[in-house]
């Protein structure tokens, strides 16, 4: 019996000291390194937090970390040290440890002039004054340009634009695409739902301009290709308020792309918040002034966040416009601005054909839209350049002048 009981017990200890050493991920990696947030070379913006672990080192283990010439950190064990660039261009990143050798120890990061949105906010925060543009679906005044196409996003920022707003809808082979629609109907020369189509299907048919006019050889974008063109170039609101693309998959693409400090990302309900956290808890979540509690909840405690709220200047109270269809109460603007959201306004008028599409905001419908929302640090409407003047003509300030 007793032999019995020590071989059990001795099968039991191997099967445990397999298991201990197994290297299934990183879980079980027990290799000294060191891991750069920012991968081997990639980008970041300015001040966006970059951040270098030394992993599975000894307790006695000596690192020093230099980010470029700006700042050297000592550590001593296993651990992470964070840095944000505060200025742009190509960054070198060393790390050298005493006693051991760690093979990877220099990285490259290229920092873009763009600050972090979280950067952003705190230049927002100290400026009440200043208000930032952004564009409903990379739209100008220019009506022969496709809507949320390569051509609208190049328009956007050459008129200055802050931000540029668009919609994500998946494929039936999987990937996300920007349209405001669910079919392609009025703004390509093809027809059909997204969803019902591949993206070969869709690549094959030209997007028309905003007079519904055929624009030869511009396509509808994929998400990953929008990204790729707006980094480090342009702000990004991707709208996923009622649509049906998959929060997870938009937030990861965003990361994946390297611009979770660059891109905001619209949700209109409690589980989409939650969903969104869940799958990067640095996503910058932006939502209705109403869900500002669910905003801060969920999201880290050093993070400030946008919130939405709408203006008819039709009208001068806090109701919205009929496309959005529920009221913006002046309180929930008010409580929101106390947690410390920054407030938006979102100014598109309704219009008889259903477009939301205007040619012109005025000084007198900006200095109206301030007098009701007096905190507005951003319009979100058709017209950047149109937008900006007026924004300039009511006294207030603009980021990009």
């Amino acid at each position: 019996m007793k032999k019995i009981l020590t071989w059990a017990i001795f099968a039991f200890a191997a099967v445990l000291s397999l298991s201990c050493t197994k290297n299934d991920g990183d879980d079980f990696d027990f290799t000294p390194r060191v891991v750069c947030s920012q991968g081997v070379a990639g980008t970041a913006l300015l001040n966006e937090s970059v951040s270098v672990s030394i992993l599975n080192v000894a307790e006695t283990t000596v690192s020093t970390i230099k980010f470029g010439k700006e700042k050297t950190f000592t550590l001593t064990g296993p651990g992470r040290v964070s840095y944000a660039f505060t200025s742009e261009g190509t960054k070198t990143i060393t790390v050298t440890t005493s006693p051991e050798e760690i093979a990877k120890t220099t990285y490259k990061v290229y920092v873009e002039k763009m600050e972090s949105l979280q950067s952003l906010a705190a230049t927002l925060k100290k400026n009440p004054n200043l208000c930032l543009v952004m564009c409903h679906r990379a739209n100008t005044s220019n009506l022969s340009i496709p809507e949320n196409s390569a051509m609208a996003v190049e328009q956007c920022i050459a008129e200055k634009v802050d931000i540029v707003e668009n919609d994500v809808y998946t494929t039936k082979d999987g990937v996300l695409v920007v349209s405001h629609d669910a079919t392609i109907n009025r703004v390509t020369n093809g027809s059909g739902t997204i969803r019902n189509l591949t993206l070969q299907q869709i690549k094959s048919y030209d997007l028309k301009d905003r007079n519904g006019k055929v624009v030869k050889g511009q396509k509808m974008l994929t998400f990953d290709e929008y990204l790729k063109l707006c980094k480090g170039r342009i702000y990004i609101n991707v709208d996923i308020g009622d649509r049906d693309a998959s929060v997870t998959q938009v937030v990861q693409e965003i990361a994946a792309n390297g611009m979770t400090q660059q891109v905001l990302v619209y949700c209109n309900s409690k589980d989409k918040i939650t969903e969104a956290y869940k799958a990067n808890p640095e996503c910058n979540v932006y939502s209705w002034v109403s869900n500002a509690q669910h905003l801060l909840d969920g999201g880290l405690k050093d993070y400030s966040y946008f919130t939405q709220c709408s203006w008819n200047p039709q009208t001068k109270d806090c109701s919205a416009n009929g496309k959005i269809g529920s009221l913006t109460s002046v309180s929930s603007v008010t409580k929101a601005k106390s947690l410390g959201t920054i407030i938006t306004v979102n100014a598109l008028p309704d219009s008889s054909d259903g477009t939301l599409y205007k040619d012109k905001f005025t000084t007198a419908q900006a200095e109206n839209l301030f007098a009701t929302f007096g905190s507005c640090q951003c319009i979100h409407g058709d017209v950047g350049k149109e937008m900006r003047d007026a924004i300039v003509a009511a006294g207030r300030q603009v980021l990009n002048k």
